[in-house]
């Protein structure tokens, strides 16, 4: 996610000395990258509902030398800030996972400035990440359909005018939908998924596995992604949008 982070907040335009909220943080590369451009004169925040997350974000954090970033356990939808505390608030692929994503925004537009900067990016359509969707179609294979709600929630919001109108009914202004499509490198298929696979809530399922189901679990996935690998690995189309708006 590094390239799609750098985009993100190339659009939310950070400067030095900006305070800036990642919500939904994850394991934090978006709050990393902001930490490195708003200095010692500006305080990055990050967010998450998932502690192990926030574990995870924060001795990442530590790793890079960023100890000043400070990381909150908390909802989206009740953000532990005071109101108009910050200069930027950035979301990298979690609004669609918002059960109230209306709620959420307007607690984004709350801590903000008046006059600051909101960037939010979400997946458009399975059809336009067909990494993913062949991803869910053999995890669903090898698991059940159960288990590939993320897959398709992860894609969920992928309506430009449903975006535009949930910012404009928060309160917010100057709301601008670019569409950004890259490719999705990385030097190992097998290495990739494996990582990538452990986020999901079904990853206990796949560690109570046998060994040769397991095996053969991957081996089928890893079969069906060939199309979206090259000389170098990974290679997988992907689309999303990158929404700005303002108070």
């Amino acid at each position: 996610m590094d390239e799609w982070a750098k985009t993100l907040i190339e659009k939310a335009e950070i400067r030095s000395g900006n305070r800036a909220l990642d919500v939904a943080c994850g394991t934090g590369i978006v709050a990393r990258r902001s930490a490195r451009l708003v200095g010692p004169d500006g305080n990055v925040a990050g967010l998450d509902a998932d502690k192990e997350m926030l574990r995870a974000a924060r001795q990442f954090a530590e790793c890079e030398g960023l100890t000043s970033i400070e990381w909150y356990h908390g909802d989206a939808t009740c953000i532990p800030s005071r109101a108009a505390e910050y200069d930027v608030v950035l979301c990298q692929q979690g609004l669609q996972f918002f059960l109230d994503k209306s709620k959420a925004l307007r607690e984004m537009f709350r801590v903000m400035v008046p006059g600051g900067r909101l960037a939010i990016s979400v997946w458009r359509s399975l059809d336009r990440c067909p990494f993913l969707a062949v991803l869910a179609d053999a995890i669903e294979r090898s698991l059940g359909g159960r288990f590939t709600s993320a897959f398709h929630a992860s894609c969920s919001l992928s309506d430009r005018e449903e975006l535009r109108n949930l910012l404009a009914s928060a309160g917010f202004e100057e709301i601008q939908v670019r569409l950004e499509a890259r490719m999705a490198r990385y030097p190992s298929l097998r290495d990739f998924l494996t990582g990538y696979i452990s986020i999901f809530p079904f990853a206990g399922e796949i560690a109570a596995m046998t060994p040769k189901d397991r095996q053969e679990m991957f081996d089928y996935i890893t079969k069906s992604l060939l199309a979206f690998t090259d000389d170098y690995g990974l290679a997988a189309p992907m689309e999303c949008h990158i929404v700005t708006a303002s108070k």
